[in-house]
């Protein structure tokens, strides 16, 4: 949903905040359900996320990060220049994930409806597939 012209998401998965934070940040983890990236969670990484053909190639660098609990990320792509927060909260057994998408400019607004969206299908049906498919929490 979008409050306050940010994009504001939440998926509570039955699995413990340390497995949410993997799908997060693994690489191979994160291409299979977001999108394929050279992503490492340590800040100052800069990384790339391959959107094409829709968004083309974006650009990221890590801001913060405190695992198991938050991730903030800026990315940079025909849609400008963006900040994406992930916050992750134990709840009952279960991990409650907030992603925050905020900073949209006049010139990007236009993608950000279709954002909105995205993260909805992205959270709700790609990494709770994930999520289902690979439950483990062992970390290699």
């Amino acid at each position: 949903m979008i409050t306050g012209g940010r994009i504001e998401q939440e998926q509570t998965y039955p699995y413990p905040p340390e497995r949410v934070w993997r799908a997060l940040t693994d690489p191979a983890e994160l291409g299979a359900w977001l999108m394929p990236a050279d992503f490492a969670p340590e800040p100052g990484h800069t990384f790339t996320f391959d959107a094409r053909p829709s968004l083309g190639m974006i650009e990221g660098e890590v801001l913060d990060v405190d695992p198991p609990r938050l991730l903030r990320c800026r990315w940079s792509g025909v849609f400008g220049q963006t900040i994406v927060t992930f916050s992750l909260t134990p709840v009952g057994g279960g991990t409650l994930l907030r992603v925050t998408h905020g900073g949209w400019d006049r010139e990007g607004l236009h993608h950000r409806d279709g954002f909105d969206q995205g993260w909805h299908d992205k959270l709700a049906k790609d990494l709770a597939a994930l999520l289902a498919a690979r439950p483990s929490t062992e970390l290699s």
